[in-house]
């Protein structure tokens, strides 16, 4: 058990050094491992956010200014969705 959450800390503290970063397209696929492996890992929507918050919601971007956090719940969707589908 223990093992398992150093391991999610782990892809935490690299989650938010790469959104910090503004590499995105770099974290989404550590998020997708991270919410394959682990129940209940919304820290993929708080990157998106996170990472909309500090490269975003800026005024005149319109709809590409949310586009981490639609990334983000659509993943999130998509990732809870096929492991109740593969694991039956």
């Amino acid at each position: 058990m223990k093992h398992k959450l150093f391991v999610r800390i782990i892809i935490d503290i690299v989650l938010v050094f790469l959104v910090i970063q503004g590499w995105w397209f770099v974290a989404l696929p550590i998020g997708l491992i991270g919410g394959w492996f682990f129940p209940f890992y919304a820290e993929i929507l708080l990157a998106g956010i996170a990472y909309d918050s500090l490269f975003g919601m800026v005024p005149g971007m319109g709809f590409s200014g949310y586009l981490g956090t639609i990334v983000s719940i659509v993943v999130l969707l998509i990732v809870s969705g096929s492991k109740s589908l593969v694991r039956r």
